[in-house]
């Protein structure tokens, strides 16, 4: 166990060594032997679950897993086979079941949503290749072997490994966490101690580089969020190489795509993030009955927190994206955080990331960073390696604080919406100015930052407003100048006309969007092919002259058909700045009346397909020059003037 010379960490060190040294009572515990075969695609299990009595009636294994044995003392079990697994009942009194179960798995599909495996290698993760009961996680033992030239690394602890004429490792966990997940593929490894921690890099051979300074940054993360919460939980952490693009989270282990892991983002920001998901997610578990909170506070801690560190100025227009896309989300997909559960849907990462990790920003600053952290530390301890929900985050802060939360947590937690703040008067008498703050019903109880900017300086103040108005006046050090209201975007709120310039997703979110197609042909198809990529649901074009003119409009051609449509309906044309340039061309703009548009322009039908792939990933940009499929340029338009910033006389 690794000592911190900061005596705060005395208590939250000692939970860690009882954490890890002392195995859970777990009702259910698996004995689990596994080869794998992955060029046959097969999976072979023989499993010895011990279960305690009462700990559950019955286990279940998922499909494709085919049961080829299920015995208890000696004596066949009767199984139900269902199209979805079988149901193995369990003796009264529990006891010891023996099971032995094989399958061919299907290949490897994009998503990574169930077990696979394939020449690039195997991949079972929890929830989709053991017998699980309703309960507990359980306990769990593994033994895995697998051919040359694959290794293979699970979820828990290393606990030995044996390498030549294939490879044999067997890993554990005896704590509550969750079911064993499984992968297999040809990877070198690289390791490093950091104290008794076993970091890991699981890299293609290409990759084999970027392991020192993967393994500098989980050093470095690991360490940052161990003095702000407590000692980190597990025995170790790798960083896995996937064949599928995706980005994906399990306890001491993250499975990110091959492709995407030299790219900058991935160090900067993703492998923090999900290093701090081995304390919330993994270590305290997720009570989804009342919304999950960890991705939230994961988000504030790792994403938010350490652009801040970096840049203050990052970490405000990383507000500014939260913010730009709540604009964008149509209130009828708008809903309260106790309704998040996962992300399935770009509406749910903005209030159940967005909306969540600011819930956090604003409390931190209602009670202050000493109260905060002595919160999280707090939760951390009381709840580690349990399930925990939205009330005893509340409970952890509360105790902190001195104070009752119970109105901040329940405006921002129990129903949907965002204040719109307005600044309805502004007036100087000497050195002293006095305002009127203002919102529109449903009213929230805010603390609303203010900034006087000076003769000699500028000033922070705090405002309350608790009912539809307040007037207050506040002395300064000089002759005010200058008054903005939550100038460094600190509140959840509805943006102001013209803190909110146009994105893509205005449109993209929008459920009552309109599309034009304005191509002949290949590009025709094409087009539709790429607005069923960036619309929800299948979009139906409509003729130009049939268009409600109220409705968001994505229009998509090829560049003479657009810009000959874009002038007949009176739309937004091609800014300047973008015009010749690239093959394709994407900007989002709105009509006099506020009509959000976004226009994409491409060359020709080739020009159009190279946009299937990277243009829905770019939903929180106002424009875009593409070359092919790279994105050559992109930006966001500058906004323009704001009604809470307010010149003095």
């Amino acid at each position: 166990m690794r000592v911190f010379t900061n005596a705060r960490h005395a208590l939250c060190t000692a939970i860690a060594v009882l954490l890890t040294a002392v195995p859970a009572l777990a009702g259910v515990h698996h004995e689990l032997d596994v080869v794998l075969d992955p060029a046959a695609r097969r999976v072979t299990v023989t499993d010895r679950v011990t279960v305690t009595p009462g700990a559950a009636d019955a286990l279940r294994l998922p499909a494709p897993m085919e049961l080829a044995e299920a015995t208890a003392g000696g004596r066949t079990l009767a199984v139900r086979r269902l199209p979805v697994g079988a149901v193995i009942p369990v003796p009264d009194g529990g006891g010891e079941l023996r099971l032995r179960y094989t399958a061919t798995l299907p290949p490897f599909a994009p998503d990574g949503r169930g077990a696979a495996a394939g020449e690039d290698g195997v991949y079972l993760p929890a929830g989709s290749w053991i017998a699980s009961s309703d309960g507990a996680p359980p306990a769990w033992r593994l033994t895995v072997r697998v051919p040359a030239p694959y290794v293979a690394v699970a979820t828990g602890a290393l606990v030995e490994e044996q390498a030549g004429g294939g490879y044999r490792a067997v890993f554990a966990e005896a704590r509550d966490v969750e079911e064993p997940s499984l992968f297999a593929g040809p990877w070198r490894i690289a390791e490093r101690r950091h104290g008794d921690i076993r970091l890991r890099t699981y890299f293609h051979p290409e990759q084999e580089a970027l392991s020192p300074a993967f393994l500098d940054d989980v050093s470095a993360a690991i360490d940052g969020f161990a003095a702000r919460i407590g000692p980190y939980p597990f025995a170790g952490f790798a960083v896995v190489s996937a064949p599928l693009p995706v980005g994906l989270g399990f306890p001491a282990l993250t499975y990110i795509g091959r492709r995407v892991l030299p790219l900058p983002f991935v160090r900067g920001q993703s492998l923090a993030h999900e290093v701090l998901h081995n304390w919330w997610g993994n270590g305290v578990r997720v009570a989804y009955e009342g919304g999950n909170w960890a991705e939230g506070l994961t988000t504030l801690m790792a994403d938010h927190d350490g652009t801040a560190a970096r840049d203050p100025s990052a970490a405000r227009s990383m507000r500014l994206e939260w913010l730009r896309d709540y604009a964008a989300l149509p209130a009828d997909h708008d809903t309260p955080l106790t309704a998040f559960r996962t992300r399935t849907h770009a509406a749910g990462q903005i209030v159940g990331y967005g909306k969540a990790a600011y819930l956090f920003h604003m409390l931190r600053g209602e009670i202050g960073e000493a109260a905060f952290t002595d919160g999280l530390r707090r939760f951390w301890v009381r709840e580690a390696f349990q399930d925990a929900g939205w009330p005893d985050l509340r409970h952890a802060f509360e105790e902190a604080a001195g104070r009752d939360l119970g109105r901040f947590f329940a405006q921002w937690l129990e129903r949907p919406g965002a204040p719109t703040l307005r600044l309805e008067r502004a007036t100087t008498a000497g050195n002293a100015i006095t305002l009127t703050l203002a919102q529109d019903d449903p009213t929230f109880t805010l603390s609303v930052p203010v900034s006087v900017r000076t003769s000699v300086g500028t000033e922070a103040r705090r405002v309350r407003l608790e009912g539809r108005t307040a007037t207050v006046t506040l002395p300064a050090q000089a002759r005010p100048l200058e008054v903005a209201i939550d100038p460094g975007l600190d509140l959840f709120r509805r943006l102001a006309p013209g803190e909110a310039p146009p994105i893509l997703r205005d449109t993209l979110l929008d459920p009552a969007a309109r599309l034009v197609i304005v191509a002949e042909g290949e590009a025709a198809e094409t087009a539709r092919a790429l607005a069923s990529r960036l619309l929800e649901g299948e979009p139906q074009p409509t003729p130009p002259d049939r268009l409600d003119p109220t409705a968001p409009l994505l229009l998509i051609g090829t560049d003479a058909a657009v810009a000959a449509t874009a002038r007949r309906l009176s739309l937004p044309p091609m800014p300047d700045a973008l015009g010749g340039r690239g093959t394709a061309r994407v900007w989002a703009a709105r009509t006099a009346d506020g009509r959000p548009v976004l226009t994409v322009a491409a060359a020709d039908a080739g020009a159009l397909g190279a946009l299937l792939r990277p243009l829905p990933h770019y939903g929180r940009q106002s424009w875009l020059v593409f070359d092919g499929a790279r994105a050559v340029e992109r930006g966001v338009w500058e906004p323009t003037s704001t009604p809470l910033r307010r010149a003095l006389d």
